[in-house]
């Protein structure tokens, strides 16, 4: 028992608490105080694992039990081979696929509960911790406009020995039932007009602000 109570302290203090429990006298505290520290300490660590505020590591989720619908930008792990999220109706590998996306760098992608999320070699972050782009120099990967790319005119140039760059640009994230408003393969720098709440995916290519 006393040692369930230290490691549910130090969760506590790993979630940012260190400063309001470091000064409680637990040896001084009654069983029934303890007790009601320990309800009040799992509370907290239901709450926080059941909103936004948790990035997901690589795993397997039921999507509205363990992770939580909803939008979510999906980022490679450093050094990566095969970075990927595949949705199921269920967790059998024999159940049937909803979705399966590469993680080129990053994408963005809306999860629908119920359904059973796998992610290899990547990290899933909230729309509202998701890494944003401040300047508008974007790299490879999916951009949500508005959110995590500023909305605005940009000017696609190719990166240096890309074997083929190409840019696409949806309605929305992936898995909302998106549809294509725009697909380029390039071969030069070209002009680009984002609008909010529009997504665009680049391969072999990267943003920059026209001037």
């Amino acid at each position: 028992m006393k040692a369930r109570i230290i490691l549910l302290v130090c969760a506590a203090l790993l979630c940012g608490a260190m400063a309001a429990w470091a000064d409680v006298d637990y040896d001084a505290m009654t069983l029934e105080e303890l007790y009601r520290a320990r309800e009040e300490i799992e509370r907290r660590i239901d709450a926080l694992e059941a909103s936004d505020e948790r990035v997901y590591v690589a795993g397997s989720y039921l999507i509205g039990r363990d992770i939580p619908a909803g939008d979510y930008v999906l980022v490679e792990e450093e050094d990566a081979v095969f970075a990927s999220v595949i949705v199921r109706e269920g967790v059998t590998e024999d159940s049937g696929l909803v979705a399966h996306h590469l993680v080129n760098r990053q994408a963005a992608v809306r999860f629908t509960e119920g359904k059973w999320l796998t992610l290899t070699e990547a990290r899933a972050y909230p729309l509202a911790l998701a890494p944003k782009v401040e300047d508008g120099n974007a790299g490879e990967g999916g951009y949500v406009v508005g959110v995590t790319l500023p909305a605005g005119t940009y000017t696609v140039l190719l990166n240096d020995k890309a074997p083929l760059s190409s840019y696409s640009v949806y309605d929305g994230v992936l898995g909302s039932g998106e549809q294509l408003l725009k697909f380029e393969v390039i071969r030069e720098a070209t002009e680009i007009a984002l609008d909010p709440g529009e997504y665009i995916e680049l391969s072999g290519c990267r943003l920059a602000p026209k001037n």
